[in-house]
C-alpha cells in the first residue's frame, strides 16, 4: 500500500473557521484500545467462553470413568413380621474394562473443548473486524464533516464576492441566486454529515463502553502480502481448525458405538461398619467382580452406530464447506481491496488536478476569462473529490483488515 497514502488520511482538507464538530475536546482512542475495550464489553464472546468453560467441565466428568468412588452409606428398614434392619458402610467400585468407550468419549470431548476454544478464538478476530469497521466508519464521518465544511466556506467567500461585484453591476444578480442555492445543498450536506457523525459515534461507543465522544486516530496499515500466503493462512483459521476436531470428535464418537456390543468388567465392595441384625458368623466386607455383555438391545446399539456415522459425515462435509468459504472470502477481500486501493490512488491523481484546475480558473477569472460560477464550479468539482478519496481510503483500510481477518490474522 502507499504508505503516504494512508498517512494522508487525516490530513486530507484542513477545517477552517468556526465548525459545529470539533475533536479537540472528544477524548482521543487509538484501534488497539478500541479492540481491547470491545473484548471487555462482548457479552457474545463472554457467552462463547462459559460456553468453553462447560465443555471443560463436562471434560473432567468424564475423566472420573477412569478412578475409583468412595462411598459412605447408611439405611434403616422394616419388614413385616421382623425386626429393624440397619446398615451403615463403605462402599467402592471400579470399572475395569468397558471396550475403551470411556477412552475414546474422554477423547471425543477433548476434541469438543478444542474446537470450541478455536471457535471462541474466531469470534474474538470478527470482533476485531467488528470494532475497525466502526472506528473507520466514525473517522470517515468526522473527515466528511471537515471536508463540507471548507466547502461551505468556500462557498461562502464567493457568495460574498459575487455580492459586491453585483452591487457595482458586474456580476448578474442570478449569479448570486445560483451560488446561494449551492451553499443551501452545501448546508444540507453537511447537516446529512452531521447526522452520520453522531450515529458513528454511538456504534462505536456500544463496541468500547465509553460514555464520551470519541476522536479516532489514523491507522497505519502494513503492505499486503501475496494471495497464496492468504489463501494458506485460511486453511490453518481457526475455525477451520475447529471443524477439523469436530470431525475428529465425531470419529471417536463412531468408534465408540462400534464398541456398544463389547463386554464390560466392573469390581465392587461394601465394609460394613454397622449391620444390625449381624449375620452368625459375622460377615463385616463383601466384594465383586461383574461382567455384562450386551446380547439384545432391540435394535438400540445398531440405531446408535447409524447416527454416529451419519453425524460424521455430517462434521466431514461441514469442513468441506468451511473450507471452500474460507477461500472464497479470502479471494473477495483480496478483490475489494486490490480495487479499492486503485480507486484511491485514481482519486489521488484526480484531487492533484482538480486543485490545479480551481487555481486555473480563480486566474482567469480575475482575467475576465471565466465567469464567478465557473469558479464556483470548479472549487466544488475539487472539494468533492477530496471527500471521495477520504471515503475511498477509509475502504481501502477496512478492505486490508477484512483480508487479514478473512485469512485468520487480524492486524494487532
Amino acid at each position: 500500500m502507499n504508505s503516504l497514502l494512508l498517512l494522508s488520511f487525516l490530513t486530507l482538507a484542513q477545517p477552517g473557521g468556526a465548525q459545529e464538530l470539533s475533536t479537540a475536546a472528544m477524548r482521543a482512542v487509538s484501534m488497539p484500545e478500541v479492540y481491547t475495550l470491545a473484548l471487555g464489553r462482548s457479552e457474545q464472546l463472554a457467552a462463547q467462553a462459559e460456553g468453553v468453560a462447560q465443555l471443560d467441565a463436562a471434560e473432567r466428568q468424564l475423566g472420573a470413568a477412569f478412578r475409583p468412588s468412595f462411598d459412605f452409606n447408611a439405611s434403616l428398614s422394616k419388614q413385616q413380621n421382623a425386626d429393624a434392619a440397619s446398615r451403615g458402610y463403605f462402599s467402592g467400585s471400579y470399572g475395569l474394562f468397558s471396550g475403551m468407550r470411556d477412552y475414546l468419549a474422554a477423547k471425543a470431548a477433548s476434541s469438543r473443548t478444542g474446537a470450541a476454544r478455536l471457535d471462541l478464538e474466531r469470534a474474538r478476530q470478527q470482533l476485531y473486524l467488528s470494532a475497525a469497521q466502526a472506528y473507520l466508519n466514525l473517522l470517515a464521518a468526522q473527515r466528511e464533516v471537515f471536508i463540507r465544511g471548507g466547502q461551505l466556506e468556500v462557498t461562502g467567500r464567493r457568495i460574498a464576492e459575487l455580492e459586491t461585484r453585483a452591487a457595482i453591476g458586474r456580476s448578474r444578480r442570478g449569479e448570486v441566486v445560483s451560488a446561494r442555492s449551492q451553499l443551501a445543498q452545501d448546508k444540507a450536506s453537511r447537516l446529512a454529515a452531521l447526522s452520520d457523525e453522531r450515529l458513528a459515534q454511538q456504534a462505536l461507543k456500544f463496541i468500547t463502553g465509553l460514555s464520551a465522544d470519541l476522536a479516532p486516530a489514523a491507522i497505519e496499515l502494513h503492505a499486503r502480502a501475496d494471495l497464496k500466503r492468504y489463501l494458506d493462512l485460511a486453511l490453518a483459521r481457526p475455525d477451520i481448525q475447529a471443524r477439523r476436531l469436530a470431525v475428529r470428535s465425531a470419529s471417536w464418537q463412531a468408534e465408540i458405538q462400534d464398541r456398544g456390543q463389547w463386554p464390560s468388567v466392573s469390581l465392587a465392595a461394601n465394609y460394613y461398619v454397622l449391620r444390625s441384625p449381624m449375620p452368625d458368623p459375622v460377615n463385616r466386607w463383601d466384594a465383586g467382580a461383574f461382567l455384562n455383555v450386551p446380547l439384545y438391545t432391540g435394535g438400540l446399539l445398531q440405531g446408535k452406530k447409524e447416527a454416529a456415522y451419519s453425524a460424521r459425515r455430517g462434521a466431514e462435509i461441514a469442513l468441506d464447506l468451511a473450507q471452500r468459504q474460507a477461500l472464497s472470502e479470502v479471494s473477495a477481500a483480496f478483490e475489494e481491496y486490490d480495487y479499492s486501493l486503485k480507486q484511491a490512488d485514481s482519486l489521488a491523481e484526480a484531487l492533484a488536478l482538480a486543485d490545479e484546475n480551481a487555481r486555473y480558473q480563480q486566474e482567469d477569472y480575475k482575467l475576465g476569462l471565466v465567469t464567478n460560477l465557473d469558479v464556483l464550479n470548479a472549487l466544488n468539482t475539487a472539494q468533492q473529490t477530496r471527500l471521495a478519496l477520504s471515503q475511498a481510503q477509509a475502504r481501502t483500510s477496512l478492505a486490508l483488515i477484512k483480508l487479514e481477518t478473512a485469512a485468520g490474522a487480524e492486524l494487532k
